[in-house]
């Protein structure tokens, strides 16, 4: 809600949202590289790949229209990790709300990639001649 007042075009709230959600994850390579709780370099690397697709997501929305609920896919399986790190960090709360958002960021996809293909096939789909 806070998030449509401040960006009015629903396009560029999409991008907004998953370029905010790989900073996440560079913030959680970050934290690993000064910790050294293992290898950062996963995490570093998703999330300059998440980025990099976050601000193409215009040009591989408009040809694949199913590719936003992909995105909430991958977030949430990085969410997932990023929880699985935290319990075996020791965290007691916080991949709790990790493990809250993988499950919203699913149920996005289920919503967004069922939506974008039945707009891909409604436009695509060539009606039949009852003839």
């Amino acid at each position: 809600m806070i998030l449509n007042r401040f960006v009015k075009n629903s396009e560029k709230r999409n991008r907004v949202i998953h370029i905010v959600f790989g900073f996440i994850i560079l913030i959680h390579a970050w934290e690993k590289y000064e910790t050294g709780h293992g290898p950062f370099v996963f995490f570093l690397i998703a999330g300059l790949i998440f980025i990099t697709l976050a601000i193409l997501h215009p040009v591989l929305e408009k040809k694949y229209p199913w590719i936003d609920g992909v995105f909430f896919v991958i977030e949430g399986t990085l969410s997932l990790a990023v929880a699985y790190d935290y319990f075996h960090m020791g965290k007691k709360a916080l991949p709790f709300a990790y493990l809250g958002v993988a499950m919203l960021q699913y149920f996005v996809a289920f919503r967004k990639s069922r939506k974008g293909i039945a707009h891909h096939k409604a436009k695509y789909s060539e009606p039949v001649d009852p003839s």
